[in-house]
C-alpha cells in the first residue's frame, strides 16, 4: 500500500514537471516565432531551415517561398553573404555586420546582422541569425552625406580662390618694409588652408560613405611626397618643429593624393595633440618588400581605452587633457579607411603624457 502511494506521488510529480516543461517549450517557441526582431537559422550548406514571422513579414515572403532556399538568394551583394558564411564556418561571431537583403517586392532593406553558430561535437548544426532593419537610418545618413558633400564642395571653391589671391598679394608685398601686411596675409593663408583641408576631408568622408572612393594608383617617389607634407605642415605652426627621416630611394605604388592625405592628417593630428609644441617626426623603417611609415609626436598621449575607438567616425576624446583640441573626429577615421583601400592598417602606440606614434606599412621598392 505504501509503495502504491509513493508510485502515485511520483507519477504526479513527473506529470507536474512534464506540464512545466511543456509550458516552457511553448513559451520559448512563442518567443522565437513571434519575436519582434527577425530571426532565422541557416545550415552548413547555406540553406534557410527556419525563420520566424517577423523575418518573413520584413521581407514579404511566405514560408514556402523562403525556408528551404539558399540564403544567398536573398542577399543583394553576393560578396557580402559569401564573407558572412565563410566567417561563420570559421566559428567567428558577427556583430552589427552590414548587409543588404532583397525583398519580394524588389526593394532592398539595409540590415545589421548578429550571428553565430550552434555546433554539436564540432559539427555545424545551424546559425543563430538576428537581423535589424536600418534602412531609414541608412537613407538618413545618405541624405546627410549628400548635404555635407555639397556644402564642402561649395566651400572649397571660394576658399581655394581666397588662398590664391592671398598668395598673389604676398608676392606683390613681399618687400614690404614693416612686414605687417605680410604677417596678416600669412595668417589669412594659414587659416584658409586649414579650412580647405577640412572641406577636403568632408568630401572624402562623403565619398567613402557612398562607396565612391576610387584609387588612382601610380608609382611615385615617397621622399618628395613626405617633403611636401612636412613643408606644408611647418607653415601651419610656429610652436612645432616638423622633421622627416631618410626616405631616399623609396618608391611605392599607391594613390599619391590619398597617401598624402593620410600623412597630412597624421601630422595635423600630431600637432593638435601636442599643444605645448615640440617635435613631430615623419620617419620610416625599410623592411623586406615594404616600408613602415611612422608619425611620432611628443604630445599629451592617448589612454588605452580611447585607443580602441580612436579610428571610429566622429569619435573624439572627451577628457580634461583633450577638451581644448579642435576637430570633428573624422581625420583619423579617413586615415583608417584610406589605408584599408590600400590593404594596410593604421596602428597606434601611446602612453599618456609620453607622446604617440602612428604607423602603417605599404609595399615598396628600394633603389
Amino acid at each position: 500500500m505504501e509503495d502504491r502511494f509513493e508510485l502515485v506521488e511520483q507519477l504526479a510529480k513527473y506529470k507536474k514537471e512534464n506540464e512545466e516543461l511543456k509550458l516552457k517549450v511553448e513559451e520559448l517557441t512563442d518567443f522565437f516565432e513571434n519575436a519582434s526582431i527577425p530571426l532565422h537559422w541557416v545550415d552548413g550548406d547555406g540553406i534557410i531551415i527556419w525563420a520566424n514571422q517577423a523575418e518573413l513579414d520584413a521581407l514579404g515572403y511566405l514560408k514556402e517561398e523562403y525556408i528551404g532556399f539558399p540564403i544567398s538568394d536573398f542577399h543583394a551583394d553576393q560578396n557580402v553573404i559569401n564573407d558572412i558564411l565563410d566567417r561563420l564556418i570559421r566559428n567567428e561571431t558577427l556583430y552589427d555586420y552590414s548587409a543588404s537583403l532583397k525583398c519580394k517586392d524588389g526593394s532592398v532593406k539595409h540590415v545589421l546582422i548578429n550571428s553565430n553558430v550552434l555546433r554539436k561535437d564540432g559539427k555545424f548544426i545551424h546559425t543563430r541569425c538576428f537581423t535589424r532593419d536600418v534602412t531609414e537610418k541608412k537613407y538618413e545618413e545618405q541624405r546627410k552625406n549628400d548635404f555635407v558633400a555639397m556644402v564642402s564642395h561649395e566651400l572649397k571653391t571660394p576658399l581655394t580662390a581666397i588662398t590664391s589671391y592671398v598668395q598673389l598679394l604676398m608676392r606683390k608685398w613681399g618687400k614690404d618694409t614693416d612686414g605687417f601686411n605680410m604677417q596678416v596675409l600669412s595668417r589669412i593663408e594659414i587659416q584658409a588652408k586649414k579650412m580647405v583641408a577640412m572641406a577636403h576631408d568632408f568630401l572624402s568622408l562623403a565619398k567613402i560613405e557612398d562607396g565612391k572612393i576610387h584609387l588612382r594608383r601610380e608609382k611615385f617617389d615617397l621622399e618628395s611626397l613626405v617633403r611636401e607634407i612636412v613643408v606644408d605642415a611647418q607653415l601651419l605652426t610656429t610652436k612645432h618643429n616638423i622633421r622627416s627621416g631618410d626616405f631616399k630611394g623609396i618608391e611605392i605604388d599607391a594613390d599619391r593624393d590619398k597617401i598624402g592625405q593620410v600623412l597630412s592628417n597624421l601630422v595635423s593630428n600630431a600637432i593638435k595633440y601636442s599643444p605645448m609644441g615640440g617635435t613631430v617626426t615623419v620617419t620610416c623603417e625599410k623592411c623586406p618588400g615594404e616600408v613602415n611609415i611612422s608619425v611620432v609626436d611628443q604630445g599629451i598621449g592617448i589612454n588605452k581605452t580611447d585607443q580602441k575607438r580612436l579610428f571610429d567616425r566622429y569619435y573624439r576624446i572627451n577628457d580634461n587633457n583633450h577638451k581644448e583640441v579642435s576637430g570633428f573626429g573624422i581625420g583619423l577615421y579617413l586615415v583608417s579607411e584610406i589605408l584599408k583601400y590600400h590593404q594596410s592598417e593604421i596602428k597606434v602606440e601611446s602612453e599618456q603624457n609620453q607622446g604617440s606614434t602612428f604607423h602603417f606599412a605599404l609595399p615598396a621598392e628600394f633603389k
